[in-house]
Formats: structure tokens, sequence, C-alpha cells
């Protein structure tokens, strides 16, 4: 026997003892669980050892644990008899974990067990230990966008930490840029983020700025407060407060900030309307149309004006199926001015983007760009909700688009007008009892 089996099998002696003296296990049995424990240490420490086998490990600790708890419950029928073995099985599992992760780094899926394991715990592990085992793995993986947006949700969704989830979603752009995902879930949590206060604000009826600044600033003071019990400093990737660029942080500097400034109204404020997430879109645009423009130009040892003009539309189509995804985002969000969201795109895409135009150069895009435009203003509106005077300026603006399109344009904007009409308003009517279907009826004819 190895002295490192010796030493981990001489730690269990305590627990096993106090398992006997409150009578939860015979001494046969402590003997048998001894023997088990040996096996599996010396598998752990021989050469071939496998991830296989300290996953075995945990489950036979796992299921120790488990028939304790039941004979707890029959035998000392609750009663308070704390002792060692009450927690050292459990730390023994999170030894194992660490042992685990220590000799096989690159084993995702362990990592994940090992984190969902001090997640289900509950107030069993503290903030600072899973703080802790994501720094860890962020270290050795720094390019997995789904180890990031994890530990981001896990700061936001679990403890309510803002700042921490933005600086964690920071930073994981300074080391995936080209990563779309990332800024999706990015503009999300921003968008997420603004709306709880929205919500927060219209619940407690925080009318005045006096008391939104003083609500939050009592929110801040518990929030720091119980941070600083758990956390300690960390210049790991997940905890360091790294910019991903100038630009991004230019761009954010020149909005409100995001927690103790989000004060005044929509038109006062431009966070409380969204204009971070916006920000967000427009710098993921750029760094995405470059990481993408890059990556294509490597495939290519020459380049002229022709293949160079082939990247860039091949970039902007793919810029644009990102936009339509932000669209869709931007519906999720009630509480939010989805119009003044949305609104932004559409802008943004009548601008030229790699010395190419929607409009002059894209025909079909163009095509579903002005779709968007036109149905914007009844976009959220249902067969209960439609107010036929908002879907009459709608119709102005399809005809004003209309005149001025080149003719396979305007046939395609035609077509699309009339299935959206007939789709999301006429098929859901009532034909004989709704006198709202005639009028639909010949605005789709006329069109």
């Amino acid at each position: 026997m190895s002295s490192k089996t010796r030493y981990y099998l001489e730690q269990c002696i305590p627990e096993l003892d106090d398992l006997v003296e409150k009578g939860l296990f015979t001494k046969t049995e402590v003997s048998k669980i001894m023997k088990k424990r040996t096996d599996f240490e010396h598998r752990l420490n021989s050469r071939g050892s496998s991830i296989t086998d300290y996953m075995k490990y945990i489950s036979y600790e796992s299921n120790v644990d488990k028939l304790r708890l039941k004979r707890c419950k029959r035998i000392l029928q609750n009663a308070k008899a704390n002792g060692i073995s009450d927690w050292s099985i459990q730390q023994r599992i999170n030894f194992i974990y660490q042992r685990g992760t220590n000799k096989f780094p690159q084993d995702l899926k362990f990592w994940s067990q090992y984190l969902h394991f001090l997640k289900s715990r509950g107030n069993s592990t503290s903030y600072k230990k899973i703080h802790t085992v994501y720094n860890q793995l962020l270290r050795l993986h720094p390019s997995n966008a789904d180890i990031w947006i994890s530990c981001a949700k896990y700061e936001y969704e679990v403890h309510a930490n803002f700042k921490s989830c933005r600086i964690a979603f920071q930073n994981a752009l300074r080391f995936n840029p080209d990563v779309k995902k990332l800024w999706y879930e990015y503009a999300k949590f921003e968008l997420s983020f603004v709306t709880k206060l929205i919500e927060r604000r219209r619940v407690m009826n925080l009318i005045n700025e006096r008391e939104q600044e003083l609500d939050m600033l009592n929110d801040s003071k518990d929030a720091d407060g119980d941070q600083t019990k758990e956390e300690e400093k960390d210049d790991s990737p997940a905890t360091q407060n790294v910019s991903t660029g100038d630009h991004m942080k230019d761009k954010l500097n020149e909005l409100p900030e995001a927690d103790m400034s989000m004060l005044g109204t929509f038109e006062t404020n431009p966070a409380l309307r969204g204009d971070i997430a916006l920000t967000i879109f427009d710098i993921a645009m750029k760094s995405l149309g470059e990481q993408y423009l890059n990556k294509q130009k490597g495939y290519y040892a020459v380049s002229d004006k022709q293949t160079a003009r082939a990247m860039n539309i091949e970039t902007v189509e793919y810029l644009f199926t990102e936009s339509v995804n932000y669209i869709n985002l931007f519906d999720e969000f009630k509480v939010l001015s989805r119009d003044y969201l949305i609104n932004h795109i559409i802008q943004y895409w009548r601008n030229e983007h790699y010395s190419l135009t929607l409009k002059k150069d894209f025909p079909r895009l163009y095509a579903e760009l002005l779709i968007i435009d036109i149905t914007l203003n009844v976009r959220y509106m249902t067969v209960e909700t439609l107010d036929i005077d908002q879907l009459q300026l709608s119709v102005k603006k399809y005809i004003a688009y209309n005149s001025k399109l080149e003719a396979n344009v305007a046939k395609a904007i035609q077509t699309k007008y009339k299935t959206y009409i007939q789709e999301r308003f006429i098929e859901n009517m009532d034909a004989e009892d709704d006198p709202r279907t005639k009028i639909l009826e010949l605005i789709v004819k006329k069109l």
C-alpha cells in the first residue's frame, strides 16, 4: 500500500468510529466500507486510473451517504447528534472531484458533474467554493463559450450579482470575440436586467427619483456586504475586470451606469430603453463581421477585387441572419419598447457595410428588411387588439416604399405583405361576425 493511499484511508477512521458509536452501521459493515475504499484508492493512485474510476468512487460514496441519511431518520429520529460523519462523506466526494479534475483537466463532463454536485448542496457549499471552481475551469478552457455563459448565468440567476455577470461576459468576449452566442447572451442579459428593474419599480411604486435612488442604494449595500463575507480578490479570467476593448468601453461609458443610475424615465434615461443592448449589438456586428471576413480571407492566398467582393457579400449575409436573431430576441421583452429596439436594427441596415447596401446589392434581404419596417407598428397586435388606424398607417408606409422600388423587389414585398395580413389577421377572424374582415380583405385586394 502506497503512503498516499494509507494517508487517505487513515482520514476515514474518525468518521467510521462515529458511525458505529451512533449505531448507524455495524463493525462488519464498516469493515466492508473500508475494504471498498481501499480498492478505490488503489485504483485512483495507480498509473492506469481513468475518469471512470473516479466516477465509480463518487457513486459509491453517494450511496453510502444516502444509506446513512435513511438510518439517521429511522434510528436517531432527527435527534441532534452532530458528529464528524454528518459532513465527512460529502467532503470526501468533493475531494475526489478535486483529484479527478486535477488529473483529467480536459474532461468537461466531469467538471460539469463537479459543479452540479456543488450547486445541488445548497447552503452547504459556499459561493466562494463554486466561484473558485469556475475560475479554475476558465483558466484551463478560456475559449469555451458555454463555460463562460454558465458562469455568468450562475452569478446573475442564483446570486443576483449583475456586476460579476457583466464582467464575466466582457472577459469572455475578450477571449472569444468571434463567438456570436456570447454576444447574443450578453445582450439578452442586459435586456433581462433592465426588464427586472422596470418591473421592480412598478411593483414597489417607486415614483420619484429620490425613492428609486434610496432603494437601489440599500440593495447595493446589502449585496456588497454579503459578497465581502464570502469573496476574496482573484485575478482569474472570470473575476478580473478586463475590458473587451477600448471601443466597447468607450461606447458603454457613453450610457448611464446600469446599476445605481437606473433612474428617470424612458425619455430621460436611454439605458431604460435598452440602449446598452443596442450598443452590444452594434459592437457585435462590427466584431463578428471582422472575424468572419478574416476567417474567409485565410482560405485565399491571393485576393482580387472580385474575390474580395464575394467575401464581403458572404459577410453581410451572415450578419443579416444574426440581426434577425436579435429581432426575435427583442420580441421576448414585452416590458421594453420593442419597436424602438427593432427600429435601431432597421436603421443599421439602411447604411452601407463593407461597401455594400441592401437596397442595391441584396434585393432579397432588402425586401425582408422593408417588411419588418412596414409591419412594425402592428407587429405586436393580435386579432383582439388590432387597431385599423395603425394598420392603415402600415399600408401607407407600404405604398410609399412600393412607389420607389424596382419591380422585382416591389413584387416580393407585395407577396410578403399580403401573406402577412392574411395569415396574421384574416385567417384568425370570424368572417361572419367580425366586420373588420371585409376591411382587411379590401386592403389585401388594393395591394
